[in-house]
């Protein structure tokens, strides 16, 4: 009876020539599916990171003594909206789908519901993307496309844009070279303009360290071209941005003439 009713299988089988498939391409195939998902969570960890420095590092968020100058310029709800870090969001959106595709082809991935397998992936790349930003990725990531890929400062709004406003007195950057003689600092944009900053009679904010390669925040008033005077000065790192301070720190005098170029 048995061998009677797997006549049918049999000629089915010779009829569609089917063969046999190794075992060892059956494994390969089921731990690709378990690498494309891996993967895309690990990179929607990534995407995450990114796009929770870039939110949580606007000075709406945290600088108290620049928040009203921020208002002024543009409501806080079109603030919040304008800061939402869409492309990234996106980007995590989509290797999202794509861990949900190669899970669903995984052996037993059939059995989990959608909605269970794409939550599943959302908490793993969060708790992966809090990982990366105790040790700053997120930060470094976004800092290197915004000063290497000009396309990515179109697609994003964040403090970096903020900064660049020398016209409303706000000059943010990267220190390139100290004279503690002349007591200037020759400072770079995050649009690659190269500034000669008078620090003369600026405040110096507690604990920030003025030195080479070192990111800044200075408030003051444009007086040339490429020259600016400032008022103020405040690291560019949050508290919880932990890194090591360079070395050739100085401090500005107060109570002496500005330089002119």
């Amino acid at each position: 009876m048995q061998k009677g009713s797997s006549l049918p299988v049999l000629k089915e089988i010779e009829k569609r020539k089917a063969v046999l498939i190794p075992r060892w391409r059956v494994f390969l195939k089921r731990f690709s599916f378990w690498l494309l998902a891996a993967i895309s969570v690990l990179t929607g960890g990534i995407a995450m990171a990114t796009a929770l420095y870039v939110f949580i590092d606007n000075d709406f968020i945290v600088d108290h003594d620049n928040i009203h100058q921020f208002f002024i310029q543009r409501p806080i709800v079109a603030e919040i909206i304008a800061s939402i870090p869409y492309i990234w969001l996106a980007a995590l959106a989509l290797f999202t789908l794509v861990a949900f595709f190669g899970f669903r082809h995984t052996k037993k991935g059939y059995r989990y519901s959608a909605p269970k397998v794409i939550a599943g992936s959302l908490l793993a790349s969060l708790l992966f993307s809090v990982c990366l930003n105790a040790v700053d990725v997120g930060g470094y990531i976004h800092r290197y496309l915004i000063e290497n890929v000009r396309m990515y400062d179109n697609l994003i709004y964040a403090n970096e844009q903020r900064w660049t406003n020398s016209q409303k007195g706000l000059l943010g950057g990267k220190v390139i070279q100290v004279d503690n003689v002349n007591h200037f600092i020759v400072f770079r944009d995050f649009k690659k303009g190269i500034w000669r900053v008078d620090i003369t009679n600026a405040e110096v904010r507690a604990k920030t360290q003025i030195a080479v390669g070192h990111y800044l925040k200075i408030t003051g008033v444009k007086t040339g071209k490429k020259t600016f005077n400032a008022i103020s000065i405040q690291n560019w790192a949050k508290k919880y941005n932990k890194r090591k301070a360079p070395q050739q720190i100085i401090q500005p005098k107060k109570n002496q003439e500005p330089e002119s170029l």
